[in-house]
């Protein structure tokens, strides 16, 4: 075999599979086998993804309402005022009511009451005051209304079941310090009365038969 024929492939028989070409090129990289006028160029980096909100927390189940001390009490039975108590109120009404007429018409006598007063002392004749009429009409009126108030309130507090009996008390406390004011009134405002008082006025001495 000479050295040309030792160079030139051989061929393969005719019926021969022909075996695959090996590339013996090194793989690609950064694109040494792109198409002209192709260039790498690294991929974008992604956008900051926004934070993540916080969890919220699940609602918690909402909790009973808690009973309140009015709630309790008014739970609770009212407690209902013992039978005495309805009689007794009734009976101070009653007697309340004779009461506030007979103390509405002792302001009208204030005249005469105080002319009594006058004899008893010795200090003369009394002589009403024109604003006398005026003082007696308010405290007129002042008694009756009062009535009123106490009547009213002992009713209400006999229909819910409540004591009731010193309301009438009360009232009737209420109405002798009215009439006190009304009389004190009169009383320092007249000078004869209030010279007597004070010792400047002596009292005349009544006639021996």
């Amino acid at each position: 075999m000479t050295n040309d024929e030792a160079a030139r492939p051989e061929t393969p028989e005719p019926g021969t599979p022909t075996p695959p070409s090996l590339d013996e090129r090194p793989r690609p990289r950064y694109g040494e086998y792109a198409p002209p006028g192709w260039s790498w160029q690294p991929p974008e980096a992604a956008e900051p993804s926004a934070p993540a909100a916080p969890a919220r927390p699940e609602a918690s189940a909402p909790l009973p309402p808690q009973p309140t001390p009015a709630d309790a009490s008014a739970a609770a039975p009212a407690r209902r005022a013992p039978g005495w108590d309805r009689i007794l109120t009734i009976g101070l009404l009653a007697f309340g009511a004779f009461g506030a007429w007979n103390s509405a018409a002792s302001l009208q006598e204030i005249p005469r009451q105080m002319q009594l007063s006058y004899d008893l002392m010795g200090v003369g004749t009394f002589t009403p005051p024109e604003w006398l009429p005026t003082l007696v009409l308010v405290g007129t009126i002042i008694q009756l209304a009062l009535y009123a108030v106490v009547l009213g309130l002992s009713v209400l507090r006999l229909r819910a079941g409540r004591l009731a009996f010193w309301i009438p008390l009360a009232g009737g406390a209420a109405s002798f310090v009215v009439t006190l004011v009304l009389l004190s009134i009169v009383m320092l405002n007249d000078p004869t009365y209030v010279d007597f008082v004070t010792g400047v006025t002596t009292p005349t001495p009544s006639p021996t038969p």
